[in-house]
C-alpha cells in the first residue's frame, strides 16, 4: 500500500512541467544512458542520474567531501584492514528497510563474474574480491559479511587510504535485492524500480528526456528542496548553448569550445569554469599499430597548447602526463613522469616525429592510413581535425569517424578501433583510478600490458608507506607513458552554465552535483 501510495505522490508532483512550477531543475546531460543500474553503468551521463536516485555507505556534500550515507558512522580496526559500518534507519522507496545484508548482496552481485560488469574492477581493494570475479574464489571468500541488519563488515587486501571515498563511487551501492529478484534486468523499468536515494525515476522518454521526483521516502526528504530533476541527452554543445540561452536549461553538460570571452561577456557568473580530476586522451590499438616508435611519433606531432588555447580555448590544461597534476596521494607535478619533448619547441618535436616515421617507413608521399574514432560532439570534431592535421605533416592520412557515446565506447572496449577518443574522469582522488587504466581491465582500451607495471602496481598495494607509495605508482605511470598506447592531450576543466535561478551549485574537483543539495529561485 505505501509503495502505491508515494508511486500516486510523485505522479501527481509530474503531471506536467507546469506542476513543478519552480521546483524542477532542468539539466544538460550530455549522452543517453545506456542503464539505470549501478552496478552496470560507466559513464558520467549515467552517473548524474543514477547518483540522484541511489547512495552508498558513503557520500558526498556539494563540494565533494566525504560524508556518512546510509551508513550512519564507521570504524577501522588497528591495522586498517577492516572498517565496521553502522546502518541508519533508511528505508527504499518502496517502504522496506535498507540493511546490511542488501549491501553484501549487492557487492557480491556486481563481483560475481557471472554479472559481468565492466566496473567490478573499481572494487578489488576489497578481501578476495579480484580472485571471486575472476572466478577462481566463491562468494563464501569475498572479505564483505553482514553480521547483522545493522552492521556490515569490510575486510580488505591491504591498507587503502582513498576506500571511503571509493565507497561514494556507484559501484558500491547497495540495488534492492527483493526487486532484483523478481525482476531480473527489468527490476530498473518504470513500474519496477525501488531506489534508495533522494530522487526516483518518474519518466524515460529515450533520446529525449528522463526525469526523476522526489523520493518521499528517503531519509533526508525533509532537506531535499527540489520537486524533481529532468535530464536531458544533449550532445551538440552548440544545441545545449542555445536550449540555455532560450531558458529550457537551468544547466549545461558542458560549453562550445572556444568562446570563454563571449560566453564571460554573455553570461557573466552564470559560466563557470573549474578544475576536475580528468583527463582527456587518445588510445591507441597497439595490434594495430604495433612499432612503439610509431606511437611515440603521434603523440610528438600534437601541438597540445594550439589545442587548449584555440581549440578548446576554456581553461584547459595541456597533458604531457597521464595522471592529472594535483591528485593526491602522488608525487609532485615537478616530478610526474611526462610523454617526450615534454618542454621543447614544437618545431622539435615535429622533427623528431617525422623522423622516426620515416624510419618506419612512411612519409608525405607514402603515408600510414588509419581511422580516428570518436563519440559525436561539435569539441570532439575539431579537436580530430586538428590532430589529423598534424599527423598530416608526417605521413599519417587519417580517416574520421564519429558515433553517439554508448556505440562508441562499446566499440572501445571491444577493441574494435584504430585510434580513438576517450576521455578519463577519477573515481576517486589517488592515482590508481587513472594507472588501473594501464593494466588489466576493460577501460585499457589499447589492451596493452606491460608485465612490469603489473608487478610494480601490486607492490604499491601493499606498500603502506604513502611517500614510497607514490614513488612506486609513479614508475608505474611511466612504463606505460613509455609505450604510448595512451596519448594525453588534456586536463579537464568544468565548464558549465548554471542559471543564477539554481541555488547550493558548488565546485568540486570530482565533479557530481548532486540535485539534493540544491534548490530554485
Amino acid at each position: 500500500m505505501l509503495k502505491k501510495t508515494l508511486i500516486a505522490s510523485a505522479i501527481a508532483v509530474a503531471m506536467s512541467a507546469t506542476a513543478f512550477a519552480g521546483g524542477i531543475l532542468h539539466r544538460g546531460n550530455g549522452a543517453e544512458p545506456a542503464t539505470l543500474d549501478p552496478h552496470f553503468a560507466n559513464g558520467v551521463w549515467e552517473n548524474n542520474i543514477i547518483g540522484e536516485m541511489f547512495m552508498g555507505l558513503m557520500t558526498e556534500t556539494a563540494s565533494g567531501k566525504v560524508i556518512p550515507g546510509l551508513a550512519k558512522s564507521h570504524t577501522l580496526s588497528p591495522d586498517g584492514k577492516t572498517y565496521t559500518f553502522h546502518m541508519r534507519d533508511a528505508k527504499w522507496s518502496d517502504g522496506t528497510p535498507i540493511t546490511a545484508h542488501d549491501f553484501e548482496f549487492s557487492l557480491k552481485r556486481i563481483l560475481n563474474p557471472k554479472t559481468a560488469a565492466s566496473y567490478a574492477f573499481i572494487l578489488y581493494p576489497i578481501k578476495n574480491a579480484k580472485a571471486y570475479n575472476s572466478g577462481v574464489m566463491d562468494a563464501d571468500g569475498l572479505g564483505v559479511k553482514a553480521t547483522d541488519d545493522k552492521t556490515l563488515v569490510i575486510e580488505l587486501e591491504d591498507i587503502t587510504p582513498y576506500f571511503l571515498e571509493q565507497l561514494t563511487h556507484y559501484t558500491s551501492w547497495a540495488v534492492p535485492p527483493h526487486v532484483v529478484k523478481k525482476h531480473g534486468k527489468d527490476w530498473t523499468k518504470k513500474e519496477n524500480i525501488v531506489v534508495s536515494g533522494a530522487f526516483t525515476l518518474e519518466s524515460w522518454n529515450p533520446q529525449t528526456s528522463l526525469t526523476v521526483v522526489k523520493n518521499p521516502a528517503f531519509f533526508d526528504a525533509a532537506n531535499v528542496k527540489l520537486d524533481g530533476v529532468a535530464f536531458y541527452p544533449i550532445e551538440d554543445s552548440n544545441s545545449e548553448l542555445k536550449r540555455f540561452r532560450a531558458g529550457e536549461l537551468d544547466t549545461t553538460n558542458t560549453v562550445p569550445g572556444g568562446m570563454y570571452a563571449k560566453l564571460k561577456a554573455d553570461f557573466g557568473d552564470e559560466f563557470i569554469v573549474a578544475p576536475w580530476l580528468g583527463t582527456y586522451y587518445y588510445p591507441i590499438n597497439t595490434k594495430f599499430i604495433t612499432d612503439v616508435n610509431i606511437r611515440k611519433a603521434m603523440s610528438l606531432a600534437i601541438n597540445r597548447d594550439v589545442i587548449t588555447g584555440k581549440i578548446t580555448g576554456n581553461g584547459e590544461i595541456s597533458a604531457y602526463s597521464f595522471v592529472p597534476p594535483g591528485i593526491n596521494n602522488y608525487v609532485s607535478p615537478q616530478d610526474q613522469p611526462k610523454v617526450a619533448g615534454y618542454g621543447k619547441p614544437y618545431s622539435e618535436n615535429l622533427a623528431e616525429a617525422k623522423r622516426l616515421m620515416q624510419a618506419a617507413g612512411y612519409s608525405k608521399d607514402n603515408p600510414l592510413k588509419l581511422v580516428l574514432k570518436y563519440n559525436t560532439s561539435d569539441s570532439h570534431k575539431k579537436i580530430a581535425i586538428a590532430i589529423s592535421a598534424m599527423w598530416k605533416q608526417i605521413g599519417i592520412e587519417t580517416e574520421l569517424f564519429n558515433q553517439e557515446a554508448k556505440v562508441h565506447y562499446k566499440q572501445l572496449k571491444e577493441g574494435d578501433f584504430e585510434v580513438a577518443r576517450a576521455g578519463w574522469i577519477g573515481d576517486y582522488n589517488d592515482p590508481t583510478t587513472f594507472l588501473d587504466l594501464m593494466l588489466d581491465n576493460q577501460y585499457n582500451y589499447s589492451r596493452h600490458i606491460v608485465p612490469e607495471q603489473v608487478a610494480l602496481a601490486k607492490k604499491a598495494a601493499k606498500t603502506t608507506d604513502l611517500k614510497q607509495r607514490a614513488e612506486i605508482l609513479a614508475q608505474v605511470e611511466k612504463l606505460g607513458l613509455d609505450a604510448y598506447s595512451v596519448i594525453p592531450i588534456y586536463y579537464y576543466v568544468v565548464k558549465n552554465l548554471v542559471s543564477d535561478k539554481v541555488i547550493g551549485w558548488e565546485n568540486n574537483l570530482m565533479g557530481p552535483h548532486r540535485a539534493r543539495w540544491m534548490d530554485k529561485k
